[in-house]
């Protein structure tokens, strides 16, 4: 039986930048994205890692950097996979939940400076692989 895999997510920090002035919310962009865990600690049954995702846009409108500390705690063997990276998007599993997490905060963000929301999908999106950096998560 799988067990339950909660992951609790933490931001200690949050920028936006938007270098455009011309650009509102309806401008064409693409998201790029970057990524970097850092696992900070490790127990029985749970793991801490050290995340800063960055998104930018292409034409060069906006930028977003949240920086945080994300739990993981369930069974050993489940938190393994969720580390791991999705065959298909090649994102590990456990930053896909920490982005549904802290999305809120980018999507309010992108309102108040008045650039495109980014997509709450955006992860499952091929070109996200290669945007990717790899995490360094040591059993």
């Amino acid at each position: 039986m799988t067990q339950v895999i909660e992951v609790s997510t933490k931001i200690r920090n949050v920028t936006s930048l938007k270098s455009d002035e011309k650009a509102d919310h309806n401008t064409p962009v693409v998201f790029n994205f970057a990524v970097n865990m850092d696992e900070a600690e490790r127990s029985g049954e749970s793991v801490k890692l050290n995340f800063q995702m960055v998104m930018d846009t292409e034409p060069q409108i906006a930028k977003f950097t949240v920086e945080g500390l994300a739990t993981v705690t369930g069974d050993l063997t489940e938190i393994e996979k969720i580390l791991s990276a999705d065959p298909q998007t090649n994102v590990p599993q456990v930053f896909t939940r920490i982005y549904q997490q802290v999305y809120s905060v980018i999507f309010m963000l992108a309102g108040t400076i008045d650039v495109p929301y980014p997509s709450p999908a955006l992860l499952k999106r091929a070109h996200v692989r290669s945007a990717v950096a790899q995490s360094q998560i040591q059993a």
